[in-house]
């Protein structure tokens, strides 16, 4: 009688994640054709094919501006493309839809904004598969580190259209290697991650950030240097402000029905550090959580106006990825602590001017160390944000841009400086602390 009443508990499990699952991929591919109805919808096909055209055949390393490369049409008409390709992976692998998975997926959303199209992230993707291949492993245990990965793809990219060579040559060499690097991403992530502890949630940021920099020191080595780009749209605003508060609205709303109209899950959500590897999904519902992607959507935007930072392709894109993270370990708890530390440390500073889209994006993705709030506390929040600040510019040189998650790259070597050290300053406490306590009784 007890093993069938177990049998029967863990059979009404499985129907209830079965059933999430299936509402999970109903939103997301109802996601992906929102994209791309606005890119079909919000300028003339013409307007739509050039700017699909200039994507596809960018360089595309940062900073550039799909909307101001392309147009407002191509632009979203290309991440949503994208995105319905992801998630449409996902599913036809079978993926069961959780924090990383929908961490990965928007973060490719967001990113298609400024540097990621179908042409640089499939040779990514196959490499995923061909490391799959050869060791034995299924392809769905590395999908989303290959979805995350693909903030590499601006190296395929690169070599095709930004070093001059004859496409003939070109093509094949940038997919080669392209294939090669999604080979090599999945064993270096699970190592990388031992580095910052899981206290800088975008892990595949750094692993991705020192690939980049080998290959960028390579081709320095040949006299091959990346120029920076600095492309980047400024009157859009308004109307990605009006699709993101109706995005988060609209996500909101569905997660306050998915969740028979309550608040039930964002206190747990809230007492989480955040620390890799946090699934909110698994620790509430699917409703708590997409509403607190829809709050942190919320406090990113009054990050964005509070700065007086204009709205374009790569605050989108960060946006949209920093949103996709809040059912992976960001919630505005320990977010807004880094958003204060950027913000100020760059409002206080002789170089940066808050309202530059580099230092508002750096504010989105430094949430990044969330993690190190959580854990340690808001101060440690603000301090984290300091040096992410400060480290960031820097950074980006090793890489030359070719990395799209710089911020990724900056808050690895950030957590791992902190991390180590607050725990000695934690210990060094609990140890007085104890000590006291037993002066304490022996006194008594």
């Amino acid at each position: 009688m007890k093993n069938e009443s177990i049998t029967l508990l863990h059979t009404e499990k499985e129907k209830f994640r079965e059933k999430n699952g299936e509402l999970s991929y109903i939103l997301l591919i109802s996601y992906s054709i929102l994209l791309i109805l606005i890119g079909l919808f919000s300028g003339p096909l013409s307007q739509l094919l050039t700017g699909t055209f200039n994507i596809l055949t960018s360089p595309s390393h940062l900073l550039t501006d799909y909307i101001r490369l392309g147009s407002f049409n191509s632009a979203f008409f290309n991440s949503g493309v994208l995105t319905l390709a992801s998630v449409l992976l996902t599913k036809r692998h079978k993926l069961l839809i959780t924090g990383p998975v929908i961490a990965a997926l928007f973060t490719v959303s967001g990113c298609s904004f400024f540097g990621k199209n179908l042409y640089n992230s499939i040779p990514i993707i196959i490499g995923g598969y061909l490391y799959c291949r050869i060791t034995k492993k299924p392809f769905s245990s590395v999908i989303v580190v290959s979805l995350f990965g693909s903030a590499l793809s601006p190296i395929i990219s690169y070599i095709t259209f930004g070093l001059s060579l004859p496409l003939i040559i070109a093509i094949p060499l940038s997919y080669t290697i392209g294939i090669f690097l999604g080979m090599i991403l999945p064993p270096l992530a699970s190592h990388v991650l031992i580095f910052h502890q899981g206290f800088s949630l975008y892990n595949i940021g750094f692993t991705s950030g020192l690939i980049a920099m080998l290959f960028t020191s390579c081709l320095r080595m040949f006299d091959k240097q990346v120029e920076t780009q600095n492309l980047v749209s400024t009157t859009a605003h308004g109307k990605l402000l009006i699709f993101l508060l109706f995005l988060f609205t609209l996500m909101f709303g569905t997660g306050f029905i998915l969740n028979h109209f309550s608040f039930k899950g964002l206190k747990a959500i809230s007492k989480t550090s955040g620390k890799l590897v946090t699934d909110f999904i698994s620790i509430t519902s699917v409703g708590p959580t997409l509403m607190n992607m829809a709050m942190m959507g919320y406090l990113l935007i009054a990050y964005v106006l509070i700065s007086k930072g204009t709205l374009n392709g790569p605050i989108l894109g960060a946006i949209l990825s920093a949103v996709g993270f809040s059912a992976f370990g960001n919630h505005p708890l320990n977010s807004f602590p880094l958003l204060v530390g950027i913000f100020l440390t760059a409002k206080f500073s002789s170089v940066f001017q808050v309202d530059q889209t580099v230092v508002v994006m750096t504010g989105i993705f430094g949430t990044s160390l969330a993690p190190i709030a959580g854990f340690y506390g808001p101060v440690y929040g603000v301090i984290a944000g300091f040096f992410h600040m400060a480290l960031v510019t820097n950074v980006s040189f090793l890489h030359g841009g070719l990395n799209l998650y710089n911020n990724g790259f900056s808050t690895g070597f950030v957590a791992a400086i902190m991390v180590p050290l607050l725990d000695n300053i934690f210990q060094i406490r609990k140890v007085k602390q104890n000590a006291g306590k037993r002066k304490s009784k022996k006194n008594y």
